[in-house]
């Protein structure tokens, strides 16, 4: 009898050790996950952008034609290093290079979308950067798809600062090669299969 509660005790153990494994606080988030679906890569001064996740949902009010997309770096240890954030795409395919400085007056159903970049992280003292309006600032959508949400681009990106929290701040930053795909939130906050 001791041997059958002994065994049935080991047996509980390892189903119980079959479930999900635990995700500690500061773990990196999953490529698709609750909050961020896709792949993304580019260069960030240069180098390879570090654990990037990417999310992309409907701007509001203009759900009805544009989104928004929000390309986050973490460090190994889970933390948010930064964040870029493509404001007011198109809902469909097409090449953007109309930039605008102050993103929060961008209008509906117009091609001009903005873009702001954020340092988070104590191991960057860089602040806020707007975008620099020439040639190496643009957007790609090469394809939209209604049905499915999907959505694949490019893009690159200089900046300038715009609110620094360290006079040791790059006076441009670069964001280059950036190629993603991705799929549209649904309002729910789920993404479409």
């Amino acid at each position: 009898m001791r041997n059958t509660n002994l065994l049935l005790i080991v047996i509980l153990l390892a189903l119980l050790s079959c479930g999900s494994p635990a995700v500690s606080p500061g773990s990196i988030p999953g490529v698709y996950s609750l909050n961020y679906w896709g792949q993304v890569t580019g260069t960030r001064q240069g180098v390879a952008l570090q654990n990037p996740r990417i999310a992309a949902s409907s701007r509001v009010p203009c759900r009805q034609h544009a989104f928004d997309v929000t390309i986050t770096e973490f460090d190994d240890e889970g933390d948010v290093l930064t964040t870029l954030t493509l404001f007011n795409i198109p809902k469909r395919a097409c090449s953007l290079t109309k930039f605008k400085v102050d993103y929060q007056s961008l209008y509906c159903g117009t091609d001009t979308i903005g873009s702001t970049f954020t340092a988070k992280s104590d191991k960057l003292l860089w602040g806020t950067y707007k975008p620099v309006i020439n040639a190496e600032t643009q957007l790609s959508i090469q394809s939209f798809d209604t049905l499915s949400g999907e959505i694949r681009g490019t893009f690159s990106v200089r900046m300038i600062p715009d609110a620094a929290e360290s006079t040791a701040i790059p006076a441009l930053l670069q964001i280059k090669n950036g190629k993603f795909l991705t799929k549209l939130k649904q309002t729910d906050g789920t993404y479409k299969l």
